[in-house]
């Protein structure tokens, strides 16, 4: 059985979620602590504000356990590009196809809202060659570097994916 057959989908925030998301972003090993508490707080805003809080997510579980999660929202002071906040498979569920389809659930839940356009950030250290590495097999674009914007010598990366008219293929 394939995995993707094993996957279900949910779009809810569950009270649980933020300590959830905690163990996937920290089992990663590519955020700070800093980084890791936002991620939480963007779910604890979700489940306190819902659709206000600007933020929209989607939890992969696989038998009743959640592994992966996304978090999108539309750019404020934008018609329909988005961001692609936060997306994350705890690391014993990595390399098995998990975080390419949650990718490609992210991008129909981000067309179908009407997003022509899919932005997602990430850092250019070493460390993240594998996480540009999944954006550019998906079909992201580089479109901006930042020099020196996170810290000396580690400069923010834009990458870009569009619907191209609303007909985006997704394999």
């Amino acid at each position: 059985m394939k995995i993707t057959e094993q996957i279900a989908l949910r779009r809810e925030v569950l009270p649980g979620d933020p300590g959830t998301i905690t163990t996937i972003v920290t089992s990663t090993g590519f955020f700070r602590e800093d980084e890791i508490l936002v991620a939480a707080e963007l779910a604890e805003e979700g489940l306190q504000k819902g659709k206000a809080s600007g933020y929209e997510f989607l939890f992969v579980e696989i038998a009743g356990e959640t592994v992966a999660y996304s978090c999108y929202g539309l750019i404020p002071c934008t018609l329909h590009s988005y961001d692609l906040y936060w997306i994350a498979t705890h690391r014993d569920h990595m390399n098995q196809g998990i975080g390419k389809y949650l990718l490609q659930e992210t991008e129909k839940a981000i067309f179908t809202l009407g997003g022509k356009g899919i932005y997602v950030e990430t850092s250019s250290k070493e460390q993240y060659a594998p996480t540009r590495a999944f954006y550019e097999k998906n079909q992201y674009l580089l479109k901006a570097r930042f020099e020196d914007f996170y810290a000396p010598d580690d400069h923010k990366l834009v990458y870009v994916k569009t619907s191209k008219g609303h007909d985006m293929v997704i394999q």
